[in-house]
């Protein structure tokens, strides 16, 4: 494989230290836990969930994907960073994300900005978590935060602040916020802008929107490595045809079908750049059926 893959845990019904130690075995370089409350079925806590996976693995590398920034603040977000950066020996990463699930942050009693006023809120979170990871301190007054934290850890004494990554897909997000993090995953564009995923434009999505959205870090931050998020469907035609309807035959299309199908796809990014795939499920069982260490 010319690229790394990274498991993305999102099921209550799966547990969670198993995946990990599996997807370890496996030849899976990461692992991360999604950020969700509810949409269609509960989900479990990231923190608490990381932290669970980081007791139980050594070597894989472990990941927000992404933390909801409507939901949590930036503090909150470095402090539990920092603690599991500490807990698993260094083999974290911060995602942070803006948030995208109207229904979930208005029913947890949460306003929902709109789209231009959630990417500025993003990055001065963005700012605020960096100036944190780096100083371990920060004072900041922008237009949604008004941080005063003169400390923060555990940092020092062999803890090493984790990358700060963020998930990015529009043009506004990459062009201000790309330069300022260790890495850039890039999600769906536009396929959650209304507030919830939608599959008709999931199904749009081609591998030359990839490229241009790859294109567009590299023109403000030349150097960030760059990784893309997937949605895969590994089985049988029996299993997948449902979801090979619904996804069409482009981008996403790609991701559905038989392991060796999709793990070619997966790589095939390598192409435009990317250097580094988080996959998630529409079909469960699938992350685990890829073994892309053999």
């Amino acid at each position: 494989m010319r690229v790394e893959l990274t498991a993305n845990y999102t099921s209550l019904g799966v547990d969670p230290v198993e995946f990990a130690r599996e997807a370890e075995a496996q030849g899976f370089a990461g692992v991360s836990s999604a950020d969700h409350i509810f949409r269609t079925a509960a989900y479990p806590h990231v923190w608490v969930t990381l932290a669970a996976m980081a007791c139980a693995t050594e070597r894989v590398r472990l990941s927000s994907a992404f933390a909801n920034n409507l939901l949590r603040t930036p503090v909150e977000f470095v402090h539990a960073g920092l603690s599991l950066q500490a807990l698993s020996k260094g083999r974290y990463e911060a995602g942070l994300g803006a948030g995208w699930l109207a229904a979930e942050v208005t029913g947890s009693g949460l306003p929902y900005p709109d789209p231009p006023a959630r990417a500025r809120r993003y990055r001065e979170a963005v700012l605020i978590a960096r100036e944190l990871l780096r100083e371990g301190r920060c004072r900041f007054r922008g237009e949604f935060y008004d941080i005063d934290v003169p400390v923060i850890g555990p940092l020092g004494d062999g803890v090493v602040a984790p990358p700060l990554v963020a998930s990015l897909g529009g043009p506004w997000t990459i062009r201000h916020i790309a330069p300022l993090v260790d890495r850039v995953e890039l999600k769906f564009g536009n396929t959650t802008r209304s507030g919830d995923l939608s599959m008709d434009a999931l199904a749009a999505v081609t591998l030359g929107d990839l490229a241009a959205n790859v294109a567009a870090v590299r023109e403000v931050a030349p150097d960030v490595p760059i990784g893309a998020f997937a949605m895969i469907a590994v089985g049988s035609d029996d299993e997948v045809g449902a979801v090979r309807g619904r996804v069409g035959s482009e981008l996403y299309g790609s991701f559905v079908g038989s392991r060796q199908q999709v793990l070619e796809a997966l790589d095939g990014l390598a192409d435009v750049g990317v250097d580094r795939v988080q996959v998630s499920e529409l079909v469960k069982g699938s992350i685990l059926r890829l073994r892309p260490g053999g």
